[in-house]
């Protein structure tokens, strides 16, 4: 398919390029000097950052490889075999020709790329760095090995500022470029370069359209598409030069000038085939002096058109197009570009000679004049069904922001690599490309091994190393993926094995399009969010459920430097174990070999090849590192080689060493003494050498003595790095006014400290242990604990000014939600420090002295004063975790000042330890009940959470009283927080029987019909309904899919939840019961045992047998059946539990050519037990997730720990369970005893850790996947509980672990559940708003008043075995009615209190039985009638004669709804969803017999839509919600719309007479999306509850035009039930049924 280039249509503006080369000249000069400073070689891989404007195509020119500016190549040289080497070309041609200029050439190439300079640019100077033609990058591209196979040009216009005779615009640029391809194409039969203009008016004319049809893609770097404002200012310059002139062309640059427009617009209709991918710059342009500016800004460097792939480079204007060497990064990221764009059109269009393809990366910071008349027409390549390698920079920004949000990556992710890699001289770490091993390690051949663990001391350049295979691997880009991670002490986050999975699965989204899709996808079916998951979630569903299923011939190379680093190396090597992966992956560890590492690597990994790092290895690289540096350091040669080997002498292999021993003559090398002496004082061996460090920045003055002391604590204790303009913030309460932080830093700091870009980091870990640990008696001293006390005493200080970030809070906010902020962390980076201080400030208090009660006092003041402030900062960022680690920190600061309680003389602040720990307890329940509501409105914190807070909660005591909220909650007794997160019901007296945890689901199955229920974890609303359709027994789920089996007598099911279909069905015998279920490692088989100890494996897409297994004995004639069996994690081991009998576990043998007989496991009492004795009976046995023992609870309620390979047992008896469950990761058992009392305790220890009483019996367990929340069923209710004391740390800090551990496993929590308050099952108001009534469960009724919720009284109760299910309540008050389950109807009349009876009176009224549930009552309005509506019969009671009047049989649809008639009392009428019909009160007999009076015309839903729900307006207004299809709950509010009736039409009224035809309807377009449940109305606006559970009002109009939201509904208030039950009174309350009460919200709809 024929493909097409693109010309620029917008320009990148740029000074002089006279200017220019001073500032690169500059910039040169600073990188050089830094290097210097630092005491290194710039190494080449970060020297310069700069993109220049290319135009890549295919080949051009058929059959010739020569440019008419150069000498034609000889036919020997065409007719050689292609070669990646560069050819006689490739060398730079003369300085700056016009025209086009062949840069390099290639026999029978397959892609032109054509550099385009800007304006003021030239065709050899802008492409290289310095303006040294010798730096003429564009020439790299023919010794790639795979660009070498294109041809390179460069393209050359007279667009000099200084040319005064020049008054050339774009069109004439554009003209000429056509023109020099077509002579081109002439000649050689191919075509050359075009660009943007040129594209615009060479593809309608004729002679141009075959060449320009061939273009395929364009680059754009830094071009200013929409104009620049700085282009006027030019041609002021310009004018007012001796001998200038302004210019058209850049008049024509002006901010959304005509040309530009035009031009704009014609490119935006011809682009739609060409790929396209623009690139601005991030780094500000110096001006001048002290002025700095980005000359073309990001909005003006992107097209904005549909496909667009954008990035940003790291460079200012001026370094866009040039780079220092091949491995400066923005080099990689444009030739990486250039890689993929060339494998799309290769894989499109194939290479034959009869088409070509063109992309063009149009010219950068001065963009191409016309590149985009030269557009191309390339079409959009389709994704492989393999996972390709793709450029990481060509991801849509869209999808990278996706992907960054789900995985918890920053975008920076590769800024460590970056650091290495600067650090890496050039010519080294060859010699571990000659050692075997690495060649065999990263060699093809399937017989070699995958792992390589490469070892060595520190300081011996381990990470460099590692960085130099990284970057190797990348540069064969096709090869493979190479995904890696660098765990680094001075950052806690990244130091865990869950941001390094989430980093690799990051890093191959954006190679893998098939990965990106899957990950994606799997996140909008079930709305995980991986960054707020455990390491094994993450594995399981990332790498096991996706990654590894994904066949591709290239393999994985993962390298991951520093394992001793990590926080838990031994689960990365566990994982690490476990790969099974349909591609190759090559791993490669960097550490240094730790005792522990030693023996799981040995243990876990044994195939791995162990190679250490010996001084010999990096002998020459020390020697190389050290000649360089001295050459730099000492001007002449003289005495450089006797120092060298005085430094190599010393070195004992340590780059450190030599690089701090360096960095000591470096300062002391003016005479031969001094450098004599420097080499004398350069002590042997790491320690030494820093303690000498450490003297020097002694020897200071005080002031930069102390300010280096400082700097070196923040450093050392910081829990990331941090940047200068933090450090500088941080350091101002005691230093002001810095000159140059960065300079003072690497002054004065002993050189312990280096500038990375602009963080601040130590030299090494090393380093940072030696500060903490070494320092207790030199003369600078590093407190560990003091040091956290002084960091978390500026945090906490910075932060308490409330007034200053409540505004900008405020701000950010507006600017977020007007979308022109970023939203997340990224949205605080414009105040340095702040993101810091919001997340870490516990942190360092967690790690503070307690030696006294300094640090408590200022966190308790901070906290009564300022935390809902916190709270809202926290939230901007949004990631409320902070606040659930802060509770942990908080947590462990309480502990270990307990501990130290009894050293330490009493104080008042002791007695105030416990608001700390209350303080913990409060920020964990505020994410758990409003987190979602706060992330999403974080100003909310302030207004609506505190009155939800119980009183006796530290919240509501700090800032319940300081009239924070506009609204009341009244009605609740507890003053406490409540464990129960929801009370579920799975409707109509059903029961369920068991509970699974699926990702962001759980399911409760309804055994005796086999129906499962889907419910969303975040809210517990109910999903779906899946109905098995028989008796169900058993379900399991995949671990890595959302596949989900249930089985049955005849069958065995397995649907995908996230969806409700059924995928495959399979029979089985109904004689025998399927006892467990598990999914093959790719989920195409499953594994079913049955009671008779037979094991079957089905091919799923088959429904075919593969295997069976019987877990007997040869010959065994015993015929009892199982009573429990499971599988293992990995499903190669089954245990069977058998009453009566031994536990026993088999080896699962597919194919068994040997018998293995089975491991038994005999509990202590039973170990002389015959066969013919009484057992002590087993019941159940869970395997623990990670080590595969096997925990056994018997009839006895002991448990038994039994570790199978060592066959050795540990019994506990004190636990009393009836009923277990073990959390995800192992570390957590939940048990349940007889009373229903549920306990959770810490494994292996088998210490409690919390307790719940609760008395009622458990029928099932299960924990959720985060292990956070776990989930009981009780009888015909599943509880959901989220007791705070499982919120653990997210993989705690070694250090810490033992302490927090011990926090939670030596203080259970006790708790209790009042479950004897009865639920409530209806609830009506009076129409005064002073009280209301509910029915409970029990059958009884209660009145209540609404002030305090205090009983009033106990109405007449129905029967105690039935569940009252309707109240009315008539408009005077005067009437009352309720109905119960079982068709019971009771009516009361009720005598209102008055001054000589202060009490309500109740007399009976009349009592009816009906065969039906009641589904309506209607007081008429003036108390003569009560309409009583059941499924197919409406009643009418007289409330006079108490007796029935009439009964009709419904004739019309279902779903409709009975009201008063607005105007006449003696007409009701009944509303539909395609209209209404007027009716008699007195007979029930439709008002007017002729259907077109009594039916509207139209209709506005199906025959079978439902009103489910409507709100009357004063009579006037009627809203009625109207769904499609009621009985499917999942798309309820898919299916539905609501629509407006006006009960007063004008049209319909005949002089003041009663009309016929009642209402004109209009359905309220956009409404309903936001719209989940109607409540009811408040002064003549519609209430209702959104998405969100805002409950909101909406201003009633013929259009929704917006509505306005008010407060928001605790997560604990939203279970199903009550959601159904929420009721508007007339004053406004809004009143919602909870554990038995009802809780009101007074003046809520007033905020």
């Amino acid at each position: 398919m024929d493909m097409f280039r693109k010309h620029n249509h917008k320009f990148g503006w740029r000074h002089s390029e006279g200017g220019r080369d001073k500032d690169s000249d500059d910039e040169q000069s600073d990188c050089e000097a830094k290097a210097k400073s630092e005491g290194v070689d710039r190494p080449a891989e970060t020297r310069g950052r700069a993109s220049e404007p290319l135009i890549s195509t295919t080949s051009l020119f058929p059959g010739s490889s020569t440019s008419r500016h150069r000498n034609a190549s000889s036919a020997s040289s065409r007719s050689r075999a292609p070669s990646p080497q560069p050819t006689q070309a490739d060398t730079p041609p003369p300085l700056d020709p016009l025209g086009l200029t062949s840069v390099h050439t290639f026999p029978d190439p397959i892609l032109d790329i054509i550099f385009v300079h800007g304006l003021g640019g030239t065709s050899i100077g802008t492409w290289s760095w310095g303006r040294d033609p010798a730096n003429f990058w564009p020439t790299w591209l023919g010794a790639d090995v795979e660009l070498s196979r294109s041809r390179v040009f460069t393209f050359g216009y007279d667009a000099y500022f200084a040319n005064q005779y020049s008054s050339s615009n774009i069109l004439d640029f554009a003209k000429d470029l056509l023109f020099r391809m077509k002579t081109f194409s002439s000649e050689d039969q191919r075509g050359g370069p075009p660009i943007g203009k040129a594209y615009i008016i060479g593809k309608p004319d004729k002679q141009y359209a075959d060449m320009i049809a061939r273009v395929s893609a364009m680059v754009f770097l830094a071009t200013p598409h929409k104009g620049s404002a700085y282009a006027q200012t030019l041609n002021s310059i310009l004018k007012a030069v001796p001998g200038g002139s302004a210019k058209a062309y850049v008049a024509e640059l002006e901010k959304n000038s005509a040309s530009l427009q035009d031009i704009n617009e014609q490119f935006r209709n011809i682009c739609e085939d060409l790929e396209l991918v623009s690139f601005h710059e991030t780094l500000k342009t110096s001006l001048g002096p002290g002025v700095k500016k980005l000359l073309v800004d990001k909005d003006s460097s992107i097209l904005g058109y549909p496909g667009e792939t954008s990035s940003g480079l790291v460079a200012d204007h001026h370094g866009m197009a040039k780079f220092k060497d091949p491995f400066d990064s923005n080099y990689i990221d444009v030739r990486n570009v250039l890689r993929y764009l060339m494998k799309k059109v290769v894989n499109k269009e194939g290479t034959d000679q009869g088409k070509f393809l063109l992309r063009s990366l149009s010219a950068s910071r001065h963009p191409l004049l016309n590149s985009k008349a030269a557009l191309t027409r390339g079409k959009q390549l389709q994704i492989s069904n393999t996972p390709e390698p793709m450029a990481m920079a060509l991801v849509d920004p869209l999808i990278m922001k996706r992907l960054t949000d789900l995985l918890g990556i920053p975008e920076n992710f590769d800024d460590d690599l970056e650091y290495f890699v600067e650090r890496t001289m050039p010519g080294s770490c060859q010699w571990l490309l000659r050692r075997q091993s690495f060649q065999d390690w990263s060699s093809d051949d399937p017989n070699n091994p995958d792992l390589l663990w490469l070892t060595g001391n520190p300081g011996s350049g381990k990470s460099t190393l590692a960085g130099f295979v990284i970057t190797s691997l990348m540069k064969n880009f096709l090869s493979g993926t190479c995904c890696y991670h660098f765990f680094l002490a001075g950052n806690q986050s990244k130091r865990t094995v869950s941001y390094l999975l989430r980093r690799v699965a990051l890093q191959a989204a954006l190679s893998h399009d098939v990965f990106r899709l899957r990950l994606l996808e799997l996140h909008e079916n079930t709305g995980i969010i991986f960054s707020q998951q455990k390491a094994t979630i993450i594995w399981e569903k990332i790498f096991e459920g996706i990654l590894f299923r994904l066949p591709s011939q290239s393999p994985l190379y993962w390298v991951f430097d520093g394992l001793d680093e990590a926080e838990s190396p031994t689960e990365l090597i566990r994982f690490l174990s476990k790969i099974g992966s349909a591609t190759r992956v090559k791993v490669l560890l960097v550490s240094r070999a730790t005792k522990d590492l030693l023996q799981d690597i040995n243990l876990q990994l044994p195939a791995t090849v162990h190679e250490t790092i010996s001084a010999d290895d990096t002998s020459e690289d020390i020697r190389d590192y050290v000649r360089s540096l001295i050459r730099k350091i000492l001007p002449s040669d003289h005495a450089q080689e006797d120092v060298i080997q005085s430094i190599l002498a010393k070195a004992s292999g340590s780059f450190l060493w030599v690089k701090l021993a360096l960095d000591r003559i470096r300062d002391n090398w003016h005479t031969q003494d001094d450098i004599r002496t420097a080499l004398t004082e350069i002590p042997e061996g790491m320690e030494p050498l820093y303690e000498r460090m450490i003297e020097i920045i002694a020897s200071q003055p005080p002031k930069p003595r102390e300010m280096a002391t400082r700097i070196l604590t923040w450093v050392a204790c910081s829990f990331r790095f941090l940047d200068i303009a933090e450090l500088q913030v941080a350091l101002t309460p005691e230093f002001t006014k810095f000159v140059n932080l960065k300079y003072t830093v690497e002054e004065i700091c002993g050189h312990f400290v280096v500038v990375n870009k602009t963080k601040i980091v130590l030299i090494h870990q090393t380093a940072r242990q030696f500060l903490l640990q070494k320092t207790s008696n030199l003369q600078i001293r590093i407190v560990d604990h003091e040091g956290h006390k002084h960091i978390a005493a500026v945090c906490v200080n910075f932060l308490s000014d409330a007034s200053k970030w409540r505004r900008i809070f405020s701000a950010i906010q507006t600017r977020q939600q007007s979308k022109s902020s970023p939203v997340g962390d990224s949205a605080l980076d414009e105040y340095p420090f702040l993101s810091y201080a919001l997340s870490f400030w516990a942190y360092h208090v967690s790690r503070a002295s307690v030696d006294s009660d300094e640090v408590l006092e200022t966190v308790l003041t901070f906290l009564e004063d300022n935390c809902l402030l916190w709270i809202n900062g926290v939230a901007l960022s949004q990631n409320l975790r902070i606040l659930t680690q802060a509770a942990q920190h908080l947590k462990t600061y309480a502990k270990r000042r307990a501990r130290s309680a009894s050293h330490r003389p009493v104080s008042f602040a002791l007695a105030r330890d416990a608001e700390l720990r209350q303080w913990a307890i409060d920020l964990i329940r505020l994410v758990g009940r409003f987190g979602n509501n706060i992330t999403e409105s974080p100003s909310s914190v302030h207004k609506h959470v505190v009155p939800f807070c119980p009183k006796d909660s530290i919240i509501s005591q700090s800032f319940g009283h300081v009239g924070h909220s506009a609204f009341s909650v009244t009605g609740m007794s507890s003053n406490s927080w409540d464990d129960c997160l929801a009370r579920l019901a799975m409707g109509e007296d059903q029961t369920a029987t068991k509970l699974l945890c699926k990702d962001t689901f759980f399911i409760t199955l309804i055994g005796c019909d086999g129906t499962l229920i889907i419910w969303r974890s975040e809210t517990c609303e109910e999903v779906r309904r899946i109905a098995h359709g028989e008796w169900v027994n058993h379900m399991a789920s995949s671990k890595t899919s959302n596949l989900v089996a249930t089985a049955g007598f005849k069958t065995t099911r397995v649907w995908d939840i996230t969806t409700g279909e059924e995928l495959y069905c399979l029979t089985k015998e109904s004689h025998i019961r399927t006892k467990a279920l598990a999914f093959g490692a790719k989920d195409d088989e499953i594994l079913i045992a049955y009671d008779d100890c037979s094991i079957q494996c089905i091919d799923l897409a088959t429904s075919k047998e593969k295997w069976r297994f019987l877990a007997k004995d040869p010959g065994s004639e015993d015929h009892n059946c199982a009573r429990f069996m499971s599988f293992s994690p990995d499903s190669t081991q089954i245990v069977i539990v058998f009453r009566g009998k031994p536990v026993l576990v088999w080896s699962i043998q597919p194919q068994p050519s040997i018998h293995i007989p089975p491991k038994r496991c005999v509990c202590t009492e039973d170990k002389f037990a015959l066969d013919g004795d009484t057992w002590n009976a087993p019941e159940v046995a869970l395997w623990h997730p990670v080590t595969d023992h096997l925990l056994i609870l018997y009839e006895d309620t002991k448990i038994l720990h039994w570790n199978i390979i060592d066959d050795e047992q540990l019994q506990y008896d004190h636990i009393g369970a009836r009923a277990m469950v073990l959390s995800p990761d192992g570390n957590l058992l939940l048990t349940s005893d007889n009373n229903g009392t549920l306990s959770i305790w810490m494994v292996p220890e088998y210490r409690l850790t919390y307790r719940l009483k609760y008395d009622e019996l458990v029928t099932d367990l299960a924990f959720s996947p985060e292990g956070t929340r776990f989930y009981d069923i009780r009888g015909t209710f599943c509880n959901v509980w989220e007791p705070d004391a499982l919120i653990r740390p997210n993989d705690p800090d070694q250090e810490e672990m033992s302490s927090t551990y011990e926090t939670i496993a030596s203080e259970p929590v006790l708790s209790s559940d009042d479950n004897t308050r009865v639920p409530i099952t209806a609830l009506v108001c009076d129409s005064s708003g002073k009280f209301y009534c509910c029915g409970k469960e029990d059958g009884s009724v209660i009145m209540h008043d609404i002030k305090d919720g205090a009983r009033v009284r106990k109405l007449p109760s129905h029967s105690s075995t039935v569940s009252v299910i309707k109240l009315a309540w008539s408009p005077s008050e005067k009437y009352f009615v309720s109905a119960d389950d079982s068709g019971r109807i009771i009516s009361k009349r009720l005598e209102l209190p008055t001054a000589q009876k202060p009490k309500f009176s109740v007399f009976a009224l009349f009592e009816k039985r009906i065969d039906e549930a009641v589904e309506h009552f209607l007081f008429s309005t003036r108390d003569e009638y009560l309409l009583i509506a059941s499924p197919t019969t409406t009643y009418v009671m007289g409330l006079k004669s108490k007796q029935e009047l009439c009964r009709l049989r419904h004739p019309f649809q279902k779903g409709g709804i009975w009201i008063n008639h607005p105007t006449d009392p003696a007409i009701l009428l009944r509303m539909h969803a395609g209209g209404e019909r007027e009716y008699l009160w007195a007979t029930l007999t439709p008002k007017d017999e002729s259907p077109g009076a009594s039916l509207e015309a139209f209709t506005l839903g199906e025959p079978t839509d439902v009103i489910n729900r409507t709100v009357s307006i004063r009579s006037h207004w009627l809203v009625l919600e109207t769904l499609a299809n009621p009985t499917q709950t999942h798309s309820r509010f898919l299916n539905r719309h609501i629509s407006l009736a006006d009960l007063h039409s004008d049209d319909n009224n005949n002089n003041g007479a009663p009309s016929s035809t009642i209402s004109k309807r209009h359905q309220i377009d956009g409404l309903a999306q936001h719209v989940r449940q109607l409540i009811g109305s408040f002064q003549d606006r519609v209430v209702f509850l959104d998405h969100h559970f805002w409950v909101c009002t909406w201003e009633v109009e013929r259009v929704y035009r917006k509505h306005k939201r008010h407060f928001f509904l605790p997560k604990d208030w939203l279970s199903p039930m009550a959601l159904g039950l929420l009721v508007l009174n007339g004053q406004g309350s809004v009143l919602c049924p909870r554990n038995g009460e009802v809780a009101v919200v007074k003046e809520g709809l007033k905020v």
